[in-house]
């Protein structure tokens, strides 16, 4: 009997050591598991805070060329009537890519911040490791609304002009073909600034001022431009309060 006792407290014994062992090594897988979610928790808001970084100097750079857009085309189409070809001439000389001929009629901006490690932390399902529930919302409210909206306004700025070429394609005009004739090598002088097109940008102007589809045309790029920028300040405000809400985020958390 009182070896069957000690069996039996033999048996509970080991039972408990294997249950105690077996909880203890779940509570420190657990901690470890907490501890690797939190590691890369912090280094996924990292990631996000340098992306940031990289778009906001994108954003910086295109502002700047977008806003040399506008006020071109302001004054294009307050002057319309009375424009002062040799002052225009001399601009659209060192305008460089800033402020060109083809920008304004016959070419288009595009948009393409580089927002590649935000998509992918949305789209792979790292973003379920960020415990903060404002800045998820504040990440797919971003792309989702912000970065679309301007996306979608660019897309109509830029079929506006395609329209316009089009239209410029079926003109039968000998000053009109002259405009759209060049080479990948005068493209790059005009670019540059390196060769002097004074001659050539003036009787671009001459030509193109004559067209009322021209003019009507500039008026709707305006238009659809004001969006643009309208949006495009409304994801930069976004991305900014991601910013602040991302490094407010790493210091309560690192």
């Amino acid at each position: 009997m009182r070896d069957k006792f000690k069996g039996i407290k033999k048996f509970i014994f080991e039972t408990s050591v294997i249950i105690i062992g077996i909880s203890i090594s779940f509570w420190l897988s657990n901690i470890q598991a907490k501890s690797d979610d939190h590691n890369m928790e912090v280094e996924i808001l990292e990631a996000i805070e340098i992306n940031i970084d990289e778009i906001q100097k994108y954003l910086d750079n295109r502002r700047e060329t977008l806003d040399a857009d506008n006020q071109l085309m302001d004054y294009f189409s307050t002057h319309w009537n009375d424009l002062n070809l040799d002052s225009i001439v001399e601009v659209l000389q060192y305008g460089k890519h800033m402020k060109a001929f083809h920008n304004v009629f016959l070419d288009y901006r595009e948009f393409h911040p580089p927002v590649s490690e935000i998509t992918s932390i949305i789209g792979d399902g790292s973003i379920s490791l960020i415990s903060n529930r404002e800045i998820k919302i504040q990440l797919i409210s971003l792309m989702d609304n912000s970065y679309d909206f301007v996306n979608q306004n660019v897309k109509s700025e830029i079929e506006l002009q395609q329209s316009f070429r089009n239209q410029l394609v079926q003109e039968d005009s000998y000053e009109i073909s002259k405009i759209l004739e060049t080479t990948q090598n005068e493209m790059t002088q005009r670019v540059s600034g390196a060769v002097d097109n004074r001659e050539r940008i003036l009787a671009e102007l001459k030509a193109i001022t004559k067209l009322r589809a021209a003019k009507n045309y500039l008026n709707l790029k305006i238009r659809q431009r004001f969006w643009v920028m309208n949006f495009y300040n409304s994801f930069e405000r976004n991305l900014n309060t991601l910013d602040e809400m991302v490094v407010k985020e790493l210091k309560s958390i690192r």
